[in-house]
């Protein structure tokens, strides 16, 4: 396989997204775009992009605005520039755009993950168009305190300036993470492989706090993924699978996670599954175990 780099620009603002590409060994079937979480970046879904590269993909990822390489300056990290959300859903269009433009005549799965997969959904409203299929990884939940946490962040905007970042949003962002897992802390809730989580946390590009402008397009996501105004289903045929980890603080629980799936049943698309991975927390491609669920995203894909 072959790994290149690869700069779009935003339509928003000119940024330049920065982006990695795998391409397999012979003729590619298709193209899985990646599309990363909060406080991540390309690089960390490199062994992704490299299994379905070795299966004969088309494997991409871009960074976020405010994340990797994607910033003006390393004081960026956790800025998004924007605070509608708007400006990181067209990012993520845009790069979808110039994929198929670079491999035309291929079909594009786009897998999105935990912040990723709002992403994701809020680019599934208007442009469901530019896709095959849809893969939900770690989809949080609707959180129904969302109307008081966009006063809260308001509040503390005003206090402390949009750069500020706040431990208190940090800590209301995750659910307070670890703290759901008895005897266990830091990023435990992330995954079981203590190896990964130390790399994680060790890892300037991921281990930083939002800014308030961060979370404020963190709160506008959630708002506009469960949102059913805006949906323009282009095409109700979509196949749209959701796969998370049973133990993931992220999607609440069971019942939360079979509402988001069927909120996109109902705003019309017809071919929605999922599944869920017993004892397997947020970051399911980090997993102990992981290769299954490698492998079952690899059947989806080739239908």
């Amino acid at each position: 396989m072959i790994r290149k780099k690869f700069t779009v620009e935003s339509d928003y603002d000119g940024l330049k997204l920065q982006g990695i590409v795998y391409e397999p060994d012979g003729q590619p079937k298709g193209i899985v775009q990646l599309v990363h979480g909060m406080c991540e970046y390309k690089n960390y879904y490199e062994h992704v992009m490299q299994f379905f590269a070795s299966k004969g993909y088309i494997a991409a990822g871009h960074d976020h605005r405010g994340h990797g390489e994607s910033v003006l300056r390393e004081e960026d990290l956790g800025w998004f520039g924007d605070g509608s959300g708007k400006a990181i859903v067209e990012d993520c269009a845009k790069v979808t755009r110039y994929l198929r433009s670079e491999y035309p005549d291929l079909p594009l799965t786009l897998y999105g993950h935990s912040m990723g997969s709002m992403v994701v959904r809020c680019c599934l409203r208007e442009h469901d168009d530019l896709i095959d299929k849809l893969i939900v990884c770690g989809s949080p939940s609707y959180n129904p305190f969302t109307p008081p946490a966009f006063l809260l962040h308001k509040c503390i905007t005003l206090c402390k300036g949009e750069r500020h970042r706040s431990k208190m949003l940090d800590a209301l962002s995750t659910g307070k993470g670890a703290e759901k897992l008895k005897k266990e802390k830091g990023g435990s809730w992330l995954t079981r492989d203590e190896e990964v989580v130390a790399k994680k946390e060790a890892d300037p590009r991921c281990a930083f706090v939002f800014t308030c402008n961060g979370f404020e397009n963190l709160l506008n996501l959630m708002k506009y993924t469960y949102q059913k105004k805006g949906y323009q289903v282009k095409n109700p045929a979509l196949p749209i699978h959701f796969v998370a980890g049973s133990d993931d603080i992220m999607i609440g629980d069971e019942l939360k996670w079979f509402k988001a799936i069927e909120f996109l049943r109902g705003v019309g698309y017809e071919n929605v599954s999922g599944k869920l991975y017993e004892g397997m927390r947020h970051e399911i491609h980090n997993e102990l175990g992981k290769e299954e669920v490698f492998e079952d995203l690899l059947r989806f894909i080739e239908g």
